[in-house]
């Protein structure tokens, strides 16, 4: 690793005429062009996803309320006549922008199949704050527990 602290033998060699100056710009050259391709692209680290405990600030739900209202839109009409509840666990990934991944929604657990396949159909919908890591907003893998209950 380079680094900005040169010692002032190294420096004032340098700046003498017939210093070494052209061998150290080609070993500095050098260094660039084999660890340039080695070094993670900031592409690759805008695809990283960081768990709840990396984070310095966790995602939150934009609003509580379009969330409880997606939720119950999404109550089968059949188990709500019935009033058959359950609790439906979901992971997904939510993005830097506060959007749910599509196609990154999981059921982990469901009492109800029919639940679990409602519960992925609202959560597509949300919209988070995202998660941050020392302020920069990134993606988040999350855990969700939804409650659907019989009334």
């Amino acid at each position: 690793m380079l680094t900005t602290r040169r010692s002032n033998r190294f420096t004032a060699s340098l700046d003498r005429p017939g210093s070494a100056r052209p061998i150290y710009l080609a070993l500095v050259t050098a260094l660039v062009l084999l660890v340039g391709p080695l070094a993670p692209s900031a592409r690759a680290q805008d695809d990283k996803v960081y768990g709840i405990g990396e984070l310095t600030s966790p995602p939150k739900l934009a609003s509580t309320a379009t969330a409880a209202r997606l939720i119950q839109e999404s109550y089968p009409d059949d188990l709500r006549r019935r009033k058959v509840g359950g609790l439906v666990e979901l992971q997904f990934v939510v993005d830097a922008r506060g959007n749910v991944v599509a196609g990154s929604i999981e059921i982990v657990d469901a009492t109800q199949t029919t639940l679990g396949e409602a519960a992925k159909k609202a959560v597509s919908a949300f919209q988070f704050e995202p998660g941050k890591l020392n302020g920069t907003k990134v993606k988040t893998k999350v855990m969700l527990p939804i409650v659907y209950k019989a009334m």
